[in-house]
């Protein structure tokens, strides 16, 4: 069917709640037909209202616990806008400066002579090598570290390229901004999110994970092995940091997309620049701003970050010229997350045309 004809079709959908509640579920319940599949929560924001927030299937399958609109699941990736905002806050305080550099704030860090900006930590243009790409830290699956045995895995590595030159999508740069803001703070990093965003903003299913506290109502991660479900590989919730170790709920985070873009969270010439693709020194652009990736997906342009964590994976994607905003959670990491996304815009986009 034309896309014209079918947005058409769609139109008195989009103005009638029952109506776009039911082919929100209904999408989703087709996708969930696939074998891979355990549970999901999902979130659709319209107009910067939250229109739609549920849960699907098991939060944890050995005990068949269902999941519900209240689930919390692991974000992994999705955890860098928070930290990326947390930095642009400060920054609008003058407490940090994007472009200072990065031994300015006592981050026992060797940088090897050259000069690495805030900036270049969020954008993925420090050249300093990501942790996770290393077998060393593959290793050290379960273990809580401390920021220097975990930093210690890549400290004496060459640098992948001169900062600014290059991007190359790196989770040593937001664990460093992690730390970074502690220093400032004097707070730790969960600390100091529940008590500048999670707690003013209202996300109260948002938090740092933790593999010791008791977290009513959180999801268990799985994988498929030869075929058979099992359970995620253990990591140690330390390990990820600023880089990936919140928990949240789809209804989070759009309610969080929503805050972040309308001056609940930075000044809107702040989000501004977050949104605003990074220039490299000969002058090209990527596609990533402060903590956002900036490009078109399901054929729109697209504000989104997507996540990936032992067990998990997740999107949150914000479509700015149809208002749209959507996330969902999925706890078993071969079950995408990203193509129920894709399912759900293609059929919310197709109503806007």
């Amino acid at each position: 069917m034309p896309i014209l004809l079918l947005g058409a079709l769609l139109l008195p959908l989009l103005q009638d709640p029952d109506k776009l509640t039911g082919a929100i579920d209904g999408a989703v319940v087709d996708a969930t037909r696939d074998a891979t599949f355990v549970g999901l929560s999902v979130a659709v924001a319209k107009d910067d209202v939250v229109v739609f927030a549920r849960g699907y299937g098991l939060a944890e399958a050995e005990h068949g616990v269902a999941a519900d609109e209240d689930t919390m699941f692991r974000i992994g990736s999705i955890t860098k806008q928070f930290t990326a905002a947390a930095v642009c806050r400060l920054v609008e305080r003058f407490e940090l400066d994007l472009d200072e550099n990065l031994d300015t704030y006592d981050v026992a860090f060797p940088v090897q002579g050259r000069s690495v900006t805030l900036r270049h930590l969020l954008t993925h243009t420090s050249g300093i090598p990501s942790y996770t790409d290393f077998e060393a830290w593959r290793r050290t699956g379960p273990l809580e570290l401390t920021h220097e045995e975990l930093l210690g895995q890549v400290r004496d590595k060459p640098f992948q390229f001169e900062p600014g030159t290059a991007f190359n999508y790196n989770n040593t740069g937001y664990y460093l901004l992690g730390v970074v803001l502690e220093r400032v703070t004097g707070d730790t990093y969960s600390d100091h999110l529940h008590g500048t965003l999670f707690g003013p903003l209202g996300l109260a299913r948002t938090r740092y994970d933790s593999n010791a506290d008791l977290i009513p109502n959180r999801a268990q991660g799985y994988r498929m092995v030869d075929g058979r479900l099992a359970n995620d590989e253990p990591i140690g919730l330390s390990q990820p940091g600023a880089a990936g170790a919140l928990a949240s709920t789809a209804r989070d985070l759009v309610a969080w997309d929503v805050a972040l873009r309308t001056g609940k969270v930075v000044e809107p010439a702040t989000y501004a620049e977050m949104t605003t693709p990074y220039m490299l020194a000969n002058a090209t652009e990527v596609p990533y701003g402060l903590g956002l990736f900036l490009n078109d997906r399901n054929g729109a342009r697209c504000v989104s970050h997507g996540g990936g964590i032992h067990g998990f994976n997740s999107i949150l994607a914000h479509y700015p010229d149809a208002g749209i905003s959507i996330a969902v959670l999925s706890n078993c990491e071969n079950f995408s997350a990203e193509a129920v996304e894709a399912s759900l815009a293609a059929l919310l986009l197709a109503g806007e045309k």
